[in-house]
């Protein structure tokens, strides 16, 4: 196992989130009416022909909008799916390491996507040192 196929997981889950947060965005679209002038008779007799100015609403911004949530909702299906599998495969990985400071540290960086200062205030040592250990069970292993 790389650093750089660690790190997949962490990318991976901020582009869920985007994804996530472009969908939200996508959804509250608001699609305005356009007016457009239609044929129109007056109510009694006689009925005088004339032009009318009605609301309509946008069908192909709408239309646009469907499309792109749906491939977006796609995108995020296959996304979360990718994650799911790369998590599992991560998981097993750090569950074999032996030493349980660098589990920890693994666990902590690449599961929970804690930053390497964080991990080294959980741990109660400079953040380089977490980042260290990693790359040298790496090398090791």
């Amino acid at each position: 196992m790389t650093k750089q196929e660690l790190e997949q997981l962490i990318h991976l889950k901020q582009e869920i989130e985007e994804l996530e947060q472009n969908i939200v965005k996508i959804e509250s679209m608001d699609i305005q009416s356009v007016p457009i002038k239609v044929d129109a008779s007056s109510q009694g007799f006689p009925y005088v022909q004339s032009r009318a100015t009605v609301q309509e609403y946008d069908l192909a911004l709408a239309d646009k909008r469907d499309r792109l949530l749906c491939e977006k909702k796609l995108l995020l299906c296959d996304r979360k799916e990718k994650a799911a599998e790369e998590e599992k495969r991560l998981i097993q990985y750090i569950n074999n390491i032996k030493e349980s400071c660098i589990r920890r540290i693994m666990q902590y960086r690449y599961v929970d996507g804690y930053s390497w200062e964080k991990i080294g205030d959980i741990m109660h040592f400079d953040r380089r040192t977490g980042e260290r250990i990693v790359s040298r069970y790496l090398k090791r292993n």
